[in-house]
């Protein structure tokens, strides 16, 4: 993420951002300044939307074989209130933004960025 980006989402009041420095290198004698995001794992999808004959986790790693539902349920009482952008603890490739964010990013007028709404039980 850009530095800008970052500072104006902070300014703008997202919680829970950090930016660390990236190991990246650049050719070009003015290089972007480009932060990494570390996103906490947090919030877990509702039982509803998980299949009735899901396997227990892995014993050793904890993973768990399952593909993202096409209808994802967040779970209510899993969710942070303490920030405003998470990866979700039972899939950490999903990105799970508050309407905060997504008001903050809006703001911004960034593109390439898509939201969609998420039922919540």
């Amino acid at each position: 993420m850009r530095r800008d980006a970052f500072d104006s989402l902070q300014a703008a009041g997202i919680r829970g951002l950090l930016g660390c420095k990236t190991e990246l290198r650049f050719r070009q004698k003015t290089p972007p300044d480009i932060l990494e995001l570390q996103l906490e794992l947090r919030g877990r999808m509702h039982r509803d939307c998980l299949p009735p004959d899901l396997e227990p986790p892995c014993p050793t790693c904890g993973r768990v074989g399952l593909r993202l539902p096409d209808d994802l349920i967040l779970d209510a009482t899993s969710l942070p209130t303490d920030i405003d952008l998470f990866r979700l603890g039972d899939y950490g490739t999903v990105l799970i933004g508050t309407d905060r964010f997504k008001d903050a990013v809006e703001q911004g007028g960034w593109a390439g960025i898509s939201f969609r709404e998420l039922p919540v039980r």
